[in-house]
């Protein structure tokens, strides 16, 4: 028996207005952050080396980075009654994200949307013993490189369950997690990727446009999709 959909929602971007990471980077990061931006957006390294390099120019100071992430978190509208009509209906939220993480439960607990989550799959940023900025990723593939977080196995896991995945999100790498979707709710970046590989997809503005998208149909994705996550990860 086919379960009720689950919602795998990117953060950054998608929960808030802005991304936090990215504005950290750019703010904090100074003149040594250029370059790392430059080739980044020229496609020379992934996001998980892009978190590590950006780790070792941001402040050593976890209460200066959580200060301006809880200042600069504006949380997109219709959140809140998203969550609530996922939760009459029996639907969990599960948060993926692949940037700092560490400013994730403190931004949804100020706005009083942390207990209506069901999980949140996130890296860890922290200082470590050398008093240097440290970024883990607990969630990472075994053998590819390319995302910090591996947000296909996520759905693939809850698609294991019986459930059909909604995947929420608007960048780049959320391509690969919701290539496995069983209906993707893409704004920006990834509206134009679901434009280009052909999702099954839905352009929206605000979590408002979500209330109305219906429960998809449980499919396998595996032939069309753009990662193996339980192989060798993205596809050449």
């Amino acid at each position: 028996m086919t379960l009720n959909a689950a919602y795998l929602v990117d953060f950054d971007g998608t929960i808030t207005t802005v991304d936090i990471s990215y504005k950290l980077a750019v703010f904090l990061g100074g003149e040594d952050y250029k370059n790392i931006d430059d080739v980044y957006r020229r496609k020379k390294i992934p996001i998980r080396e892009w978190l590590k390099r950006t780790a070792q120019v941001l402040p050593h100071d976890m209460d200066l980075l959580l200060s301006k992430s809880l200042e600069w978190a504006e949380i997109r509208p219709g959140f809140g009654q998203f969550l609530k009509q996922a939760g009459e209906q029996g639907s969990p939220v599960i948060i993926a994200s692949d940037g700092f993480g560490f400013y994730i439960e403190p931004v949804l607990k100020r706005h009083g949307f942390l207990e209506q989550v069901g999980f949140i799959y996130r890296n860890d940023t922290y200082i470590d013993l050398n008093n240097k900025l440290e970024v883990k990723t607990p969630h990472a593939h075994s053998i590819c490189t390319v995302c910090g977080n591996c947000k296909a196995l996520h759905v693939v896991n809850l698609k294991k369950q019986g459930r059909p995945v909604i995947y929420i999100g608007d960048g780049s790498n959320d391509r690969y997690g919701a290539s496995w979707g069983d209906h993707v709710c893409a704004r920006d970046q990834l509206a134009e990727y679901s434009r280009q590989y052909n999702f099954d997809y839905s352009r929206w503005s605000d979590f408002y446009d979500i209330l109305d998208v219906g429960t998809p149909r449980l499919q396998d994705r595996s032939a069309s999709s753009l990662c193996c996550p339980m192989g060798s990860g993205v596809k050449k």
